[in-house]
């Protein structure tokens, strides 16, 4: 692989992690760290997928779980 093909890879690939980040921060407006269902309802599609999401069951997504959320 190219180095400029690398760097290109790269540069997606942390653009993607900063824009969850932002979605997640946006969504958790208590700031706990973690999104509540009261939170998530903000985002109908990812109320939607809260089952497949939580997998701790713990009524709350961590940012682990939030990067698995996807946006249809």
């Amino acid at each position: 692989m190219s180095k400029k093909l690398l760097i290109v890879a790269l540069a997606v690939l942390a653009s993607s992690v900063v824009i969850a980040g932002d979605a997640f921060t946006a969504l958790d407006v208590d700031n706990s760290g973690t999104i509540s269902q009261s939170e998530a309802k903000a985002l109908p599609s990812l109320a939607d997928q809260w089952e497949a999401l939580d997998t701790d069951g713990n009524g709350e997504l961590s940012a682990e779980e939030f990067s698995k959320y996807k946006v249809k």
